[in-house]
């Protein structure tokens, strides 16, 4: 059975504000930041879906992102370099389970910012909302060959069980 996340005051999806970047709503006029993180085949060669080949999908993407959110079945973040103003990747909680206290973790940063800490950054900002919104259990699937991922999330404090990497907030 799929769940949703309620919350009863407060705002689910605030910008969030770290020294670099900040998590905040996904606009239209993103989308040629977005086409140069989901076209590009080295930033999606792990991703649940495939390439995007035009920017009619990511208006397809950004419509179900919406659905999503409006449903309640997902909280999906631009992560937005501040120096910039440069939209670098997305973030977000999917999958609510255990009456909205647990959730999956889905991330993409544009290949060009790899390795330089803006996920790291990115995601700190991310579970300290998801514990706000009284989540206290993230899962994350990682492909077994992605092993910058898996490093990123251990460094976090993610736990490899049951063929997923798990963090108790």
């Amino acid at each position: 059975m799929k769940r949703t996340l309620i919350i009863v005051g407060g705002e689910m999806k605030p910008t969030l504000l770290g020294s670099r970047v900040s998590l905040r709503a996904i606009h239209d006029q993103d989308i040629d930041d977005l086409f140069e993180i989901y076209g590009d085949s080295q930033t999606m060669e792990f991703a649940s879906d495939a390439v995007f080949s035009s920017k009619d999908m990511m208006t397809q993407m950004l419509e179900s992102v919406a659905r999503l959110e409006e449903s309640g079945e997902s909280l999906e973040w631009a992560i937005m370099e501040l120096a910039t103003k440069k939209v670098i990747g997305t973030c977000g909680l999917h999958g609510f389970s255990d009456g909205g206290q647990a959730c999956e973790v889905g991330c993409l940063l544009n290949s060009r910012y790899w390795r330089q800490g803006y996920m790291s950054e990115a995601l700190s900002l991310l579970f300290s909302h998801a514990k706000c919104l009284g989540i206290d259990t993230l899962y994350a699937d990682i492909e077994d060959r992605n092993l910058p991922s898996q490093a990123l999330f251990k460094k976090l404090g993610f736990e490899a069980k049951n063929g997923q990497f798990q963090f108790m907030l």
